[in-house]
């Protein structure tokens, strides 16, 4: 069977290549009865379906694809694996990672298995950002540690220091905050990531009394705040607190009054 159709619109993620991808899915499975190929192409046309937004029909394909295979633990496990990935690409990250940790609990003794070691390194790489999502920062430390542990590809090392910089300034550890947030931008911050970087920086500056590098980060914030989508109204009031307590009165009023709602 020639998947590279199949394949390619499912790594790119392209509208027009997914439409072609289901219609070579459909005629695939109406002459294929092997069950293991129905499985593998009824879990492409559920991919292809979540690319296309069309969540319930992807879910119906995960169904049919368990039944073919109801007794493969390796089935049942893809299954309820792409059932978080449906509700994190949902914007339900709740659902998403109960689902996760679900997994994880209810096949822990095959995740254990060296060839399904990509697997419980990707479900710990999204319980550990998800929990970030879900502003459960305490929980997030161990998970966000321990990820740190696996061979990751720069951008999510970076992301995964940030995150531990973010969960440390939310739990008022200053400098271990700042310290994570400095390691991230030492591998370089990432695009998405560097929208709220700066921000929380200069609150880790701030609190551990680096005045002059916390001015500098809100400068940043304010330079870039309609890029960025930042409260402009907290960038000015940052900026007048910290110019004040370095003594710059003037620039202190100035921000102050920018800062006042208008």
């Amino acid at each position: 069977m020639n998947n590279s159709v199949i394949q390619n619109a499912i790594e790119l993620r392209d509208p027009t290549l997914v439409g072609k991808a289901l219609r070579e899915i459909d005629l695939l499975l109406g002459s294929t009865p092997d069950p293991n190929e129905r499985v593998y192409l009824l879990f492409s046309k559920s991919s292809c379906h979540g690319i296309l937004g069309n969540f319930e029909e992807a879910r119906q394909q995960l169904s049919l694809a368990l039944q073919q295979e109801p007794e493969d633990p390796n089935v049942r496990l893809t299954v309820e694996f792409n059932e978080g990935l449906l509700f994190q690409q949902e914007g339900k990250y709740r659902e998403a990672f109960e689902r996760f940790s679900a997994v994880l609990s209810g096949h822990a003794e095959g995740l254990r298995r060296p060839e399904l070691r990509f697997m419980y390194e990707d479900i710990q790489q999204r319980r550990a950002f998800l929990s970030v999502t879900l502003s459960q920062f305490r929980d997030s430390i161990p998970l966000l540690r321990e990820i740190l542990s696996f061979d990751l590809e720069k951008e999510v090392r970076s992301d995964a220091l940030a995150s531990l910089g973010r969960c440390y300034l939310e739990l008022r550890e200053w400098d271990l905050a700042k310290n994570y947030f400095l390691q991230a931008r030492t591998i370089g911050v990432t695009k998405e990531r560097e929208k709220t970087f700066h921000f929380f920086l200069g609150i880790a500056y701030f609190y551990t009394e680096a005045l002059p590098e916390a001015k500098r980060e809100f400068e940043i914030c304010e330079e870039h705040a309609s890029e960025y989508k930042l409260p402009t109204l907290d960038v000015y009031s940052w900026l007048s607190t910290i110019s004040k307590r370095l003594g710059q009165l003037t620039e202190s009023e100035r921000y102050a009054q920018l800062a006042r709602p208008s």
